[in-house]
C-alpha cells in the first residue's frame, strides 16, 4: 500500500486547498472549459510543488479538478495505478 504524504494533512495545505476550492466555486475547471458543470473536490498544483516549492501555497498556482481530470494529470496517483501496485 502506498503511504500518504504527510504534507496533505498540514494546516497550511488544508487552508490552501480550501481557498482554491472556494475561489473556483467547487467546480472542476477542466470540465468547465468544455461547458460541463461538475463538482471539483481536488485542489491541483498547476506547477508541481516538488519542482516549485515556493509556489506550493500560492492560490494562483492551484485549480480545482474532479477526480477524473486529476487522474489524467497524475496517472501515477489514479485508481488504476493503485490497483496495479497490489
Amino acid at each position: 500500500m502506498m503511504k500518504s504524504d504527510p504534507y496533505y494533512q498540514t494546516k497550511k495545505h488544508k487552508a490552501w486547498r480550501a481557498k482554491v476550492l472556494r475561489r473556483d466555486n467547487y467546480q472542476c475547471q477542466e470540465c468547465k472549459r468544455y461547458g460541463i458543470l461538475r463538482e471539483g473536490t481536488i485542489a491541483h498544483h498547476v506547477k508541481p510543488r516538488e519542482d516549485y516549492p515556493e509556489l506550493q501555497y500560492d492560490v494562483a498556482n492551484g485549480r480545482t479538478l474532479c477526480a477524473k481530470h486529476h487522474n489524467i494529470e497524475h496517472p501515477e496517483k489514479g485508481t488504476k495505478a493503485l490497483k496495479s501496485r497490489r
